[in-house]
Formats: structure tokens, C-alpha cells, sequence
């Protein structure tokens, strides 16, 4: 348990459970036993939000040039959703507490299964569509322990990467200070910061690469694993909305973030490295996300729904691509509904579809296998 100086006024530790939660802050109480540990809301609002993101990111039609700003802003807004979802892992999964045996049986079965089982079907659907040739699509199968099959598969295979490393980690977490822990950050955010910094100064910092440069002395520092690290402190030691230094640093941060894009942007400069998931940006509205649902009380009713859609949602990701592209997008093709609002449609149909899919799956006899609930 934290000791009085690295918390927030008005935070409440559970000195078992190390999580802290806020008074006013949606969290199941109800504890069976000692060994149980509180529902955390905002976990689940947090990870439908990141569902809803990545629906929306692929939701996007093909469109006009005259359409450039819109797509560049649907894209924007749908920016954080890998990241996020990243953070969460991080948030329930850190520190691992049990042997690396049990872990990693435990998450590979939740996480492999369903990878394979949509991997194999969506080649497959392509081949029936005609999209790819057989001999294509045999190599993609035999390659999938290597390169995923379907480009927005590309998630998983992080994930899988940094479940290896969860156990490895964990007893450093367990006996880390909340200042041991800021050092790491502060270390990646270094990290994060370069790709802005090569973007304005490019002959100072030529030999930076986003994805990693062994010859950069941080470089151990950068990549997904800083988005787990930020998940479980942001869970530890969450931020009151108020009058103080960090929520006023991480607004005005998070705020001219976006403002800083849409200015390059409008300068007609390439924006791709600014967007990148391994940026200072996507950090910040990580962060923000996770303080604004952290202090956000959602009415019982919705958390309810929004609680049954999270159970799904891993399942739900790894359909939506074919259901936003090969059903919907056929739907509303030749339509005049502004790509704006129509992207927003498209994505919400796709949940609710992938939701009732899903839904359904659970039904099947081991059903967990083919949806990862």
C-alpha cells in the first residue's frame, strides 16, 4: 500500500488488492471473500470504448479525395483504441500473482484459439469471395505463428509478445516504488517523445526509428510494454480531476496534442510518425481516457449493458473487420450519407452485430474457444 505521500486526497487503497479506487467512482463493492476482488468498472467502460475505436477506425469507407479531412479525422479520433486496450491489459494483469505455467496456460488458451479459429475462417472467406488465390491463402495459414493473416490481427501477436514478458516483470512491479515505477515511465515518455522531435529537427535525431533502434542507449525503454507499465500505475495511483498539477499537465498535454496535428496537417506535412501508437500523443490520451472513466460514474443501467458488451469484446474485435467491410460497407454503398455520420453508423452496427454473433457463439459447445470469453 502507498504510503500517504503518493496518493491523491480522497483516494482509498485496498491494502490486499493494492488497487485504489476514488469515493464516487463506479466499483462494485460486493466481496464474496477476502480473496475476491472488487469489479473496477471503468475497466470495462474503458475497454468497450477501445472496442468502439477500432470499429470506427476500420469502419471507414473508401471516399472521395474532397473527403481527405474527414477520414484524416475519423482516423484521429479512433487513433487510441490499440493502445488502450494495451493499457488494460496491463491494468488487469499486473502483477502477475500466480506461477509462469498457470499464466501462461491460462491466457494463451483465451487469447490463441480464437486467433487461429478467425484467422483460418477469414482466409477462407476471402478465398470464397475470390479475394485471394488457395496457394495464398495456404501460405497465409502455415505463416500464422509468425505474421498474422488478416493486417488488424497485428494486436494479438503484441499481446502475446508482452504475455511472455508479464511474469518476468511482475516481481520488479511488486516491490517497485511509485517513483521506481514514474522512472520507468519517464524513461519510455523520453522514448515517446522522439518521433516529434526527429519530425522538427530531423538532422539532429536522423538515426531514430519508431520501431526501435538498438544503437539509441533508451531503446529497452520504448515499444507496447511502457502502455502495460502505464496501465497498472494509472490503476495504482489514479488522478483526481481538479485543481492540480497532474490533471492540469495531462489536459493541457492531451489538448495540444490534437491541435498540433491538425496544424501540421493543414501545412500539408506528412503527419504518419505523429500518429504513430508509439508517440508521446497516444500516451496522453491514454492517460486522459483512463482519468476521465476513472472518475466518471455511469447510471446502473448502462453500466450493466456496457459490463455484457465488455465480456465480449475481444471476440467482437476479431469479427468486426469482416463485418464492417464485407456486410456493411456493401449496405451503404452508393448511399449520400455524409462519411462522418455514416462511419459512426457503420461502427455501431458492427458492435451490435458482433455482440449478437458472439452471443451466440457461447451457446456451442466450447464455445470459449472460438470467442476467448
Amino acid at each position: 500500500m502507498p504510503n500517504n505521500s503518493d496518493t491523491n486526497v480522497g483516494v482509498v487503497c485496498n491494502s490486499v488488492s493494492g488497487d485504489c479506487v476514488r469515493p464516487g467512482v463506479a466499483v462494485d463493492n460486493r466481496l464474496s471473500s477476502s480473496k475476491t476482488k472488487p469489479r473496477l468498472d471503468y475497466i470495462d467502460n474503458l475497454r468497450v470504448l477501445a472496442c468502439f475505436l477500432v470499429l470506427l477506425t476500420h469502419s471507414t469507407m473508401p471516399a472521395k479525395a474532397s473527403d481527405g479531412f474527414w477520414v484524416f479525422g475519423l482516423s484521429f479520433i479512433g487513433s487510441p483504441s490499440s493502445e488502450l486496450f494495451l493499457a488494460l491489459s496491463g491494468t488487469v494483469l499486473l502483477p502477475v500473482k500466480t506461477g509462469f505455467r498457470k499464466f501462461y496456460s491460462r491466457r494463451f488458451l483465451k487469447l490463441l484459439p480464437p486467433l487461429l479459429i478467425w484467422s483460418v475462417l477469414g482466409v477462407l472467406l476471402y478465398v470464397y469471395m475470390q479475394k485471394i488465390s488457395w496457394t495464398v491463402a495456404l501460405n497465409s495459414i502455415l505463416r500464422i505463428p509468425l505474421q498474422p493473416t488478416i493486417g488488424v490481427y497485428w494486436f494479438v501477436y503484441v499481446m502475446a509478445g508482452l504475455y511472455f514478458l508479464a511474469p518476468i516483470i511482475s516481481p520488479w512491479l511488486r516491490s517497485a516504488s511509485k517513483r521506481q515505477i514514474e522512472f520507468f515511465l519517464l524513461l519510455w515518455l523520453i522514448n515517446m517523445s522522439m518521433p516529434w522531435i526527429t519530425f522538427f529537427y530531423p538532422d539532429f535525431t536522423h538515426s531514430f526509428i519508431v520501431n526501435g533502434n538498438y544503437y539509441w542507449q533508451l531503446c529497452y525503454f520504448g515499444g507496447f510494454l511502457g502502455y502495460w507499465i502505464l496501465g497498472y500505475y494509472r490503476r495504482k495511483y489514479p488522478i483526481h480531476i481538479g485543481l492540480n498539477v497532474k490533471w492540469m499537465s495531462l489536459l493541457m498535454i492531451s489538448v495540444a496534442y490534437p491541435i498540433a496535428i491538425f496544424l501540421v496537417k493543414s501545412k500539408g506535412l506528412d503527419t504518419l510518425s505523429l500518429l504513430d501508437n508509439l508517440q508521446i500523443g497516444s500516451a496522453a490520451i491514454v492517460a486522459l481516457l483512463y482519468t476521465l472513466m476513472q472518475n466518471i460514474k455511469v447510471p446502473d443501467r448502462l453500466q450493466t449493458l456496457i459490463t455484457g458488451i465488455a465480456k465480449y469484446s475481444f471476440c467482437i474485435y476479431l469479427t468486426h473487420i469482416y463485418i464492417a467491410r464485407e456486410l456493411y460497407w456493401g449496405i451503404f454503398n452508393g448511399t449520400t450519407i455524409h462519411i462522418f455520420p455514416r462511419t459512426f453508423m457503420i461502427a455501431a452496427l458492427t458492435l451490435l452485430t458482433g455482440y449478437l454473433i458472439t452471443w451466440l457463439l457461447t451457446f456451442i459447445p466450447k464455445g470459449k474457444y472460438i470467442t476467448g470469453t
